[in-house]
């Protein structure tokens, strides 16, 4: 075991070597995008896996749900989640929203609140919603890099806005959407204090977390959300796909059904407390034996890293340093500004030195260029580039993680330079 707050080998490259299994070629730049299990938590997996196909039915019917309450457990105790029964696991956070999307009974007036830089995926659930049900969805146009006090504002404004109107219908907020950290660009948002300011314009609040708990510090006790869902494996280091999905007590009872409905379901009335929890434990015969692997995740974090707080201060201080070294090298800069807790988080964005416009790239073919930086980068260098065109920039996501260090992104930066020089001279186009 090693000492608290000191790793058993060094954050970096050597505890890349010895404690996780990518392939020689590869070096693994995009943390975020879909975490990866370390070596020791893998073997508990496997081993897991070994033991339910050895005895699959009293693994599954007889132990199944005292094991996911064991680890819920631990998910809750790092959540600071007060009852367990208030948490449980789904596959993923895609699969939590769209548990509380389609759960909600939806009236006329309706309308869901959120920003232009939700994540996509949740995005089309809400599309979904709209064509589905006539719901209203609001985006809230904020160009990041913004100030903490303008987002609070702007969010709180359109809430009370939509709230306030009357014709042709009066309408609600009935659902607002805010997330820890935004995927795409990489930036933290004051979630803190988004969720009791659009709480008090009466919207139940739903806090995407999907990068949450191992990235940055997350207090149920005190955030009080309505909705809440975070994966575990990105940044906690469980084996894909799980993630917890939290809803407060006096929520539940919104939220009868699991995605798919199974067996727990109860058609005469919604459930709360340890029976709703039930709801999620068996949804059929997928694989969830990496639900299980959460204290091996967490022993991992503690006996081989030193703790929670010796990895996220490593993770954080690579993906500053390593995104002022790569906007050096590229000659642009570190998206920032004052006032804002964007950068308090395991992401750094670096501007790319790449132009849109006539005699450069044109706007028609932009989108083109960040798939043939990515399929590019991986296929020429090893290196898979998670980069974004945002408003007529593009940015390169930066991860920091316990198995890199700013060398990987220096040597990633001049990979990059170069292909913007080829890009922009329309190499990309060739290849399409």
């Amino acid at each position: 075991m090693t000492a608290h707050g000191t790793p058993s080998v060094p954050f970096g490259a050597a505890m890349r070597k010895a404690h996780f299994a990518f392939a020689p070629h590869y070096t693994p730049l995009n943390h975020g995008s879909y975490g990866v299990a370390p070596v020791p938590v893998r073997r508990a997996h496997e081993a897991l896996r070994a033991e339910a196909e050895g005895a699959a039915d009293p693994f599954i019917a007889l132990e199944l749900h005292g094991r996911l309450a064991a680890q819920r457990a631990l998910a809750a105790n790092a959540l600071n989640c007060p009852d367990v029964d208030d948490l449980v696991f789904v596959p993923n956070a895609t699969t939590a929203s769209d548990t509380v999307l389609k759960n909600i009974d939806w009236q006329a007036g309706d309308a869901v609140l959120c920003y232009e830089v939700v994540y996509d995926a949740l995005r089309s659930g809400l599309l979904w919603l709209e064509e589905k049900y006539g719901v209203s969805i609001h985006v809230v146009k904020l160009a990041w890099p913004i100030p903490d006090d303008d987002l609070v504002e702007a969010m709180v404004g359109a809430a009370r806005a939509i709230n306030a109107e009357t014709r042709p219908r009066r309408r609600r907020v009935r659902l607002a959407i805010v997330d820890t950290v935004v995927s795409l660009p990489g930036v933290r948002v004051p979630f803190e204090r988004l969720v009791p300011a659009l709480q008090a314009e009466g919207a139940l609040v739903l806090v995407d977390g999907a990068h949450g708990v191992g990235h940055v510090d997350i207090d149920l006790a005190a955030l009080r959300p309505d909705f809440f869902l975070t994966n575990l494996h990105k940044w906690l280091f469980v084996p894909r796909g799980c993630a917890a999905f939290y809803v407060a007590r006096g929520r539940q009872g919104l939220v009868r059904s699991t995605l798919p409905t199974s067996f727990y379901f109860a058609p005469k009335g919604g459930k709360s407390g340890g029976e709703w929890a039930e709801m999620f434990d068996f949804t059929g015969t997928n694989d969830t034996t990496n639900w299980l692997c959460v204290e091996a995740a967490l022993d991992f974090r503690t006996n081989v890293c030193g703790g929670d707080a010796a990895i996220k201060a490593y993770c954080y201080s690579v993906a500053q340093a390593s995104g002022a070294a790569a906007a050096k090298i590229l000659g642009t800069e570190v998206m920032d500004v004052a006032g804002s807790c964007l950068r308090d988080c395991c992401f750094a964005n670096v501007r790319l030195p790449l132009e849109v416009g006539a005699g450069k790239i044109e706007p028609e073919n932009a989108g083109k260029v960040t798939g043939w930086l990515k399929a590019t980068g991986y296929r020429e260098s090893g290196m898979y580039f998670q980069t974004i065109l945002y408003r007529g920039a593009w940015w390169w996501r930066i991860s920091g993680m316990i198995y890199v260090e700013v060398e990987d992104f220096e040597r990633g930066a001049e990979v990059l330079r170069d292909l913007c020089v080829r890009a922009q001279k329309g190499e990309f186009l060739e290849a399409a």
